[in-house]
């Protein structure tokens, strides 16, 4: 308890984190609400050329142009897909995943586009979780501010010394870095949705559930990845490089092509995609112990995230 008080008497210090943390919280809700009410119930196709079959269809809101339109249209929700037919066949263009993309091809050879409209839309709960996962996984990389100062300062070799064991010295890094990322997310989830009276989609106990699980991967990696560095600095730059690329490629912002090869094995096994799956299992109405695996393979992940970085910090820092 002394170790914790210490912690956030020194965190209040630098209480302006805090206070970027929450407000990137608040934005990546906002956006994700924003997109969400404006997304429609229909598909938004774009359709350039003549096409050389009938699109008529109330699943369908269908948009003619000239020429293809920008990469970031469908990046940004504009359409879920472009259908070329300057070629005369035709040709899709979507960010979504690759069984969309071959249910769209199977409406545009004849058949109904009632799984199409299934498997294209992202519903709220996964918006605002996907929105929020790179900015709170940032902000357990930039939250590590006690557990790099220490290091720089030689502040751990001194309460190791004093009789402090390694294992309470990480546990009270652990406990305060998760309480510093889900309690103030959590109650700006708490408080959009009982008394701003927003629909999220999502009951509080999931969002609960599912943020837990999220802040102990973050932390976790967090931790492992500042024990690496020296430097305090570095370690913020390379984790959150880190962070952003491994969650674009997780679709945490918009889906990707999930061909089948070396990509969707890649990209599979990232806790971010495996976080993603849970949270749309979840929010269709699927049971933790359905998604017993994933929960698992997440917690285990974590704990060995936070093996690695008690080992090398013993063996670097603590000799």
């Amino acid at each position: 308890m002394e170790l914790l008080r210490n912690h956030l008497i020194r965190a209040w210090n630098k209480k302006m984190r805090l206070i970027i943390m929450s407000s990137l919280i608040v934005a990546a809700l906002g956006v994700a609400l924003f997109l969400s009410d404006r997304t429609s119930s229909s598909l938004k196709i774009a359709v350039v050329g003549n096409p050389t079959i009938q699109l008529e269809d109330s699943s369908l809101e269908i948009t003619s142009l000239e020429k293809q339109p920008a990469r970031s249209e469908l990046a940004l929700g504009t359409y879920d897909a472009v259908v070329d037919f300057s070629q005369g066949a035709p040709q899709i263009t979507t960010f979504k995943n690759n069984d969309f993309k071959k249910q769209l091809a199977a409406f545009l050879a004849g058949k109904s586009g009632e799984a199409v409209q299934t498997a294209a839309q992202m519903n709220k709960a996964q918006r605002i979780l996907g929105y929020v996962l790179m900015f709170l996984l940032m902000a357990g990389i930039t939250n590590t501010f006690l557990f790099s100062e220490d290091k720089e300062k030689h502040l751990m070799e001194r309460m190791i010394c004093s009789g402090l064991s390694q294992g309470k010295l990480f546990l009270s890094y652990f406990i305060f870095l998760f309480g510093l990322l889900f309690i103030p997310t959590f109650i700006i989830f708490a408080t959009v949705n009982q008394v701003f009276q927003v629909d999220l989609g999502m009951s509080l106990g999931n969002y609960a559930c599912l943020l837990a699980l999220l802040c102990l991967i973050g932390v976790s990696f967090a931790l492992c990845n500042a024990s690496f560095f020296k430097d305090g600095d570095q370690a913020n730059m390379i984790g959150s490089m880190l962070i952003v690329i491994t969650s674009l490629v997780s679709g945490s912002f918009f889906s990707l092509a999930d061909d089948t090869g070396w990509w969707k094995s890649l990209t599979h096994y990232l806790p971010q995609k495996q976080f993603l799956q849970l949270t749309e299992a979840i929010s269709k109405g699927q049971s933790y112990q359905e998604n017993s695996l994933k929960i698992i393979f997440l917690v285990v992940l974590s704990g060995i995230f936070l093996l690695i970085a008690i080992k090398k910090n013993q063996k670097q820092y603590l000799q």
